[in-house]
């Protein structure tokens, strides 16, 4: 990325539970939704797109742009370098064979006043969205929002295994997220227009196959890819389309907050198709208790190429020769572009939840523990009296031995084991007792070489003792934790952080798929 993109310290978690998240709720039959591998955050401030732009925000929509309009191909975004982009893909179909114009005059008459409802020519000849084309998009895009956080509410409560969050869905956040989505959808089919524009847009795509040359000159006049002159220069020499999202104060408004517990988190991933899976991890470690975020999905607006699919979903078109297929509408599809990036999930304010057991080292070392010797485990220290050492290396005679633990401290033995492996969660769940570990040179020694016991110290605290080295002169190594209640550690992301955490990209069908019923 350029100088409006970092790399945050993200963990794979992170990224995982955020990524299959928005997977589940924003993919259907006609989206792909692409993940990053890694993050794409920028600054609150670089994200602020309309008005004017100093030289740092114009570089910040040039990358924006660009970014954007990256032709995807995977569930995970990645796009390379060589990759096309959108408006390459667009400049090749503007550049098509047409079918001939079979238009009835009554045809003509309809689809002019059609377009004159959702489109205003300007003086050049360009187009530009109507008031009632931008009100619907306005207006959608709230409905949208209402939709997916409706979604994900319920998906989370369906996922979980309380109960009580189950109950308070049912009987508090199901018809109150209901009535905002029915108040949205109501909202979009006054305000917004919703059947007219459909309507329009409808009777459009119908008759657009019959009246090519008319849907391609109107296209051609708004933004051609084909020529240099049309493209915008950003102040560090990128050029580049401009693409915005909307709505414009998406980051001034509230974002609803998904909060996604443990066991939701391990129910998403063990639903998570492999390719997320393989890039992002399959596990979520035994700390995490709880991710969560407040999101945003914003559609994204381009002048230039609305509506993509007038284009891309017309059979009205020939590729010129040689060109190879965008997609062969297949399942998965195969094509140079497959689909395009058509909105994009925003998120802020990440929240990892992790649990501490709260150890903390309180002793540790490698000492010679000879075959009279007590020593205090809280401590490293020899000491003279039982009552305040741990354990004592006790040579009984010259064929018995023993490890005795103190007046004061408990022992249990492990045997032959993984030292660095033991942690304090699996030293507290030990059972101890007052019994000697027998060290007696022969068969029945348990305190080989790599041998493992543990001492609840006299103290309360927990020690794991490796033999280095059998012997009168004992070589051991010792770790004591002192135990602490379980704590949950959070790690939030910075404030004015938001991020790119997925890419929701519409499908094409075949395409180029010309209609031979059609005049050529």
């Amino acid at each position: 990325m350029n100088d409006g993109a970092l790399a945050a310290p993200l963990d794979t978690v992170t990224m995982l539970g955020l990524g299959i998240r928005l997977r589940q709720l924003l993919t259907d039959t006609d989206h792909m939704v692409a993940v990053p591998v890694t993050p794409v955050v920028y600054q609150d401030s670089r994200l602020r797109l309309g008005g004017q732009l100093d030289a740092a925000g114009e570089n910040a929509l040039a990358e924006l742009s660009e970014l954007f309009n990256r032709v995807p191909t995977h569930a995970i975004w990645s796009p390379l370098a060589d990759s096309p982009h959108l408006w390459d893909i667009y400049g090749e179909v503007l550049g098509a064979g047409l079918a001939h114009d079979s238009l009835t005059p009554d045809e003509k008459q309809r689809c002019g006043t059609a377009s004159g409802y959702l489109y205003d020519t300007a003086a050049n000849g360009s187009s530009t969205p109507s008031a009632a084309l931008r009100d619907y998009q306005a207006a959608r895009q709230a409905w949208l929002q209402a939709d997916v956080e409706y979604r994900q509410a319920q998906q989370t409560a369906s996922m979980s295994a309380d109960p009580a969050v189950r109950d308070h869905w049912t009987q508090v956040d199901e018809p109150k997220l209901r009535q905002v989505r029915d108040d949205a959808l109501a909202t979009w089919q006054t305000t917004g227009h919703k059947n007219q524009v459909e309507d329009a847009l409808r009777l459009i795509s119908d008759l657009s196959a019959k009246s090519p040359s008319a849907i391609w000159k109107r296209h051609r006049d708004t933004f051609d890819p084909n020529l240099p002159d049309q493209f915008t220069t950003a102040p560090n020499g990128e050029r580049f389309a401009p693409t915005f999202y909307a709505p414009a104060g998406a980051l001034d408004t509230p974002w609803p907050r998904a909060v996604l517990p443990r066991d939701v988190l391990e129910s998403l991933v063990a639903q998570a198709p492999a390719e997320v899976t393989a890039a992002l991890g399959g596990t979520v470690d035994t700390a995490v208790q709880a991710l969560s975020f407040d999101y945003c999905v914003v559609s994204l607006l381009r002048p230039w190429l609305d509506p993509a699919m007038e284009l891309f979903g017309s059979r009205a078109w020939k590729p010129p020769e040689g060109t190879l297929p965008l997609s062969d509408g297949g399942d998965p599809p195969q094509g140079r572009c497959t689909t395009y990036v058509e909105s994009v999930a925003l998120a802020r304010n990440i929240d990892i939840t992790r649990r501490s057991p709260g150890p903390t080292v309180v002793s540790s070392g490698d000492t010679v523990l000879k075959g009279t010797w007590i020593i205090d485990l809280d401590t490293g220290a020899s000491v003279s009296d039982l009552f305040d050492g741990d354990i004592w290396w006790e040579q009984l005679t010259a064929t018995s031995a023993q490890m005795t633990p103190g007046k004061r401290a408990r022992i249990t033995n492990l045997g032959v084991t993984d030292f660095d492996s033991i942690g304090l969660d699996q030293l507290v769940s030990l059972s101890y007792g007052t019994d000697p570990i027998p060290g007696n040179p022969d068969p029945t020694n348990r305190l080989v070489d790599g041998d493992v016991f543990a001492v609840e110290t006299s103290e309360g605290n927990f020690t794991k003792v490796l033999v280095v080295k059998y012997g009168y002169n004992m070589l051991i190594r010792w770790v004591t934790y002192k135990w602490g209640p379980p704590t949950d550690m959070h790690n939030t992301t910075a404030p004015g952080d938001v991020y790119l955490a997925a890419f929701v990209c519409r499908r094409l069908p075949k395409s180029p798929d010309p209609d031979p019923a059609l005049s050529w």
